[in-house]
């Protein structure tokens, strides 16, 4: 096998490890940094196929426009117990 090809599915495999950890995490701040390696890591695919420029757009919407708009989604909203009480 080539050494391009083993990095493929190297990367393959980090991207669904990473997307489950994403999907099946218990705290939204770890999930959300699950997500962001994701995308980094969808990125450096897009390197290995020699399209560097959809990777640094990949970088600078991705990882730090949407990331961020989600971590402050989550920082800025009221959170309430069941009994209606503020954390």
């Amino acid at each position: 096998m080539d050494l391009a090809v083993l990095v493929f599915w190297g990367l393959a495999s980090l991207i669904l490890a990473s997307a489950w950890a994403v999907v099946n995490g218990n705290d939204i701040v770890h999930a959300v940094v699950w997500l962001a390696t994701v995308f980094l890591l969808t990125a450096c695919l897009f390197i290995l196929a020699d399209a560097e420029f959809l990777a640094v757009i990949q970088v600078l919407v991705y990882v730090g426009a949407i990331s961020v708009v989600i971590i402050f989604g989550i920082m800025l909203t009221k959170r309430t117990l069941k009994g209606g009480e503020d954390v």
